[in-house]
């Protein structure tokens, strides 16, 4: 009988490479949250151009309002 379903179990590791994800498979609902971290952004990665009105607020430390 032929295969019809792949399963994480018949998948060994590192079979999945970045390269054999096309682009544009993986979205954002499919990300945990607290899965991207710092050290895995490449410089220049994320410009102003890409972060929405808004997005960022900025909070005076140690002043009194």
């Amino acid at each position: 009988m032929a295969l019809t379903k792949v399963t994480s179990g018949t998948i060994t590791d590192s079979a999945v490479t970045a390269a054999k994800i096309a682009d544009g498979t993986v979205v954002a609902a499919e990300i945990a949250d607290d899965a991207i971290v710092a050290a895995k952004i490449a410089d220049d990665a994320v410009t102003t151009a890409k972060i929405p009105n808004s997005a960022i607020t900025i909070e005076s430390a140690g002043r009194a309002a």
